[in-house]
């Protein structure tokens, strides 16, 4: 089974409804819902996606330069990015898998990690896209500004989109995936894919379809990270479990609430795991000033 094939919690194998997960006490210390992924997915060998060098055509060229800052953006590191890119300080790597394609502009010393993209997009397999009643296959494309700018709790003010955003893409387009951060570049990828795999339920707000999208997000990289490992799925989860409780209770007391744009990435997490059967620790009351999502072992 690949990422892109499931569409909630239902369709994974062996799960029939949320009361069975809700039921199990798990005795090794991973949620049921994360080790059922992990055993379900679709095996991942080692250089199981190989990437060659390859060359932007000009309709890649246009899509990345027209790729400018926004209201997400404010702190223009896309912009910025742009123009060292222009002045050669900056330098676009350009590679293809065999359905798949990444573009990243970088500065020297970034490390483009190619073996973990390389085991995301077997983990999701071929885009398939509907089109006046065809279903075709299309690869995937992402554009990646590796800018080093991190997710930092502002000192004062509401939490902003400059202070946790990082990708977007559009809903249901395999080609259109842009992520404008270093930081965390591996989980906002599969984070936007499972925007561009069709996965948003539309019936929710646009708040809660991210929060439901960032949480499964972070098990499916747990999952795939783990390469059929349970053991080595449930260190990360309960790294990753603390990392949650220890960010909702900075967050909670710096004043986010379900009203708060913050809240769709962060605190709100809880909510959708619980309905998962899935529970937190207590936090340990360690303060933090990263906003990133995920622990720094991810």
């Amino acid at each position: 089974m690949t990422v892109a094939g499931i569409k909630g919690i239902k369709d994974i194998k062996g799960i029939k409804d949320i009361q069975d997960i809700q039921d199990i006490q798990d005795i090794q210390g991973i949620p049921f819902v994360l080790e059922t992924i992990v055993q379900n997915l679709v095996p991942i060998k080692r250089n199981a996606f190989p990437w060659v060098d390859d060359q932007p055509t000009k309709e890649d060229l246009n899509h990345i330069f027209n790729q400018t800052s926004d209201e997400f953006d404010a702190l223009k590191l896309k912009d910025e990015m742009l123009a060292d890119l222009r002045s050669g300080k900056a330098t676009l790597v350009t590679k293809r898998g065999p359905y798949a394609k990444v573009l990243a502009v970088v500065y020297p010393g970034t490390v483009i990690p190619w073996e973990l993209f390389g085991d995301i997009f077997v983990a999701f397999g071929q885009a398939k896209q509907s089109k006046a009643n065809e279903v075709k296959k299309k690869p995937w494309r992402v554009v990646w500004f590796a800018h080093p700018q991190k997710r930092l709790l502002p000192k004062k003010g509401e939490i902003a989109p400059e202070h946790v955003n990082g990708g977007y893409t559009h809903t249901c387009v395999a080609d259109t995936i842009v992520i404008y951060r270093e930081e965390e570049v591996c989980r906002v990828l599969v984070h936007e894919l499972l925007h561009a795999a069709c996965t948003d339920d539309p019936s929710l707000s646009v708040a809660h379809q991210e929060v439901y999208t960032e949480t499964w997000a972070e098990l499916f990289l747990i999952a795939i990270l783990a390469k059929g490992s349970v053991k080595k799925a449930a260190s990360l989860w309960k790294k990753q479990a603390q990392w949650i409780a220890d960010q909702e209770y900075v967050l909670r007391n710096y004043g986010v609430t379900e009203s708060s744009y913050g809240w769709r990435y962060t605190v709100g997490r809880r909510r959708v795991l619980a309905s998962l059967g899935i529970p937190l620790p207590p936090p340990s009351g360690v303060g933090q000033e990263s906003l990133r999502f995920t622990h720094a072992g991810m």
